[in-house]
């Protein structure tokens, strides 16, 4: 391995596991088609009754989205992160102790730059998610694999047994005639509320001033925010079972991983399927502001059917990696997966700078089907860039910084 003057240094090229990075670079794509309608459309517009374009076209492609994308491949991302940690804790002969510190000092980068990227670019920002939840992922690096698997599980019950609670707690209020009147005249202005809040977006996005969009993002990432008890603790699931696949070694044999994965993916299909439609289902209608057994189904479909997709997409990305069939695009996109944290950060600059008033101002102009192609746009461009790049380059630009900034050291570029 190689060392710095810390005890501790990066990976070489030639000990990366491609597969790994072509993964994390179908995760990239698959989080970029979800995050479009995010970047060009109000986030309280994202619920089934609030839509922006309800036509057969647009309502077919939402649905395709959500079926197929939604809530699948940022788990894929978080138990890629989870795997990477235990590849970095293996990687010099120095302490636990301090391998651990240098990590938590890596997250507190990322935790800087997740912050910067809300305050200076976006809402939908997940890195300050993963951060936050990348320092409890660093308390089970000495669990056993049996604490692994169980406390996964755990975490991934909390969305929807905080849900149900809550939904529950409402019901029975809802027995006393007079509580029951109150909470629907609540949800009926929290409705009216929501239609003005996207009205403002509409208007402040695309026409408003650099600093009336930094108070209308932060308005939309306290909402966001809520997500990190209600939808996001599923992250931790996914980080401890990647933990648990990099001490098992899963993906350090192309036979042994197709056979594992194999066995997951035959579990995993049927429940995808179902939980899946139920998600399709209650999403159409369903709204995440009003807290309704349809907003339990909904998140319950949400969870359970992006990790059961997330677990079938894992299998059959592997198998046809392996097999050729992407061809030398495959190696094209582990490129884009090396980069993904550039990546990721140029994809808001870019479609930022579409969509927003200081840029092209196309913000809610764009609709469903139409964001999915300029998505497969921008992402074949980042294709393009990443492997010239890194033909030249060891690293992405913010891989460079983030690294040069966790070693204290200023990293060999090229």
């Amino acid at each position: 391995m190689e060392r710095s003057a810390t005890g501790i240094a990066p990976y070489r090229e030639s000990e990366r596991l491609v597969i790994l990075d072509f993964l994390r670079g179908m995760a990239l794509f698959g989080i970029l088609i979800v995050n479009m309608s995010f970047y060009n459309s109000p986030i309280f517009s994202q619920s089934g009754g609030l839509s922006l374009w309800t036509d057969t076209s647009n309502q077919v492609t939402r649905m395709f989205i959500w079926f197929f994308f939604e809530s699948k491949f940022y788990p894929l991302f978080s138990l890629l992160f989870g795997i990477g940690f235990y590849l970095f804790m293996q990687k010099a002969e120095e302490s636990m102790r301090e391998l651990t510190s240098r990590y938590r000092i890596r997250l507190a980068y990322l935790l800087l730059f997740g912050l910067l990227h809300v305050f200076l670019l976006w809402h939908g920002d997940i890195l300050v998610v993963y951060a936050i939840f990348g320092f409890v992922m660093t308390w089970f690096r000495k669990s056993s694999n049996k604490t692994l698997i169980v406390t996964s599980v755990v975490f991934l019950l909390i969305p929807v047994m905080l849900t149900a609670a809550v939904v529950a707690l409402i019901e029975l209020a809802k027995m006393l005639p007079e509580a029951a009147v109150e909470i629907e005249s609540g949800f009926a202005g929290q409705q009216e509320y929501i239609k003005e809040r996207i009205s403002m977006a509409l208007t402040t996005y695309s026409e408003g001033s650099y600093a009336e969009i930094f108070r209308m993002r932060l308005n939309e990432y306290s909402f966001v925010l809520g997500g990190v008890i209600f939808m996001f603790p599923n992250i931790i699931s996914f980080f401890l079972i990647g933990i648990y696949m990099g001490r098992n070694r899963v993906f350090a044999d192309p036979g042994t991983r197709l056979r594992r994965l194999r066995k997951l993916f035959l579990w995993s299909l049927p429940a995808a399927l179902v939980f899946n439609a139920i998600y399709l289902y209650y999403a159409s209608s369903g709204s995440f502001t009003t807290p309704d057994i349809n907003l339990l189904l909904m998140i319950t479909g949400a969870i359970f059917g992006g990790a059961s997709m997330m677990f079938v997409y894992l299998y059959l990305f592997t198998l046809m990696f392996h097999k050729g069939v992407f061809g030398r695009l495959g190696r094209v996109i582990s490129t884009a997966g090396r980069m993904a944290f550039t990546n990721y950060l140029t994809q808001t600059i870019i479609c930022t700078t579409i969509f927003y008033s200081y840029g092209f101002g196309l913000y809610g102009k764009v609709n469903y089907w139409q964001g999915v192609i300029i998505a497969i746009m921008l992402f074949t461009i980042q294709l393009i860039w990443s492997h010239y790049w890194l033909k030249r380059f060891r690293f992405g630009p913010f891989e460079w910084l983030w690294r040069t900034l966790t070693y204290g050291k200023r990293q060999p570029m090229r």
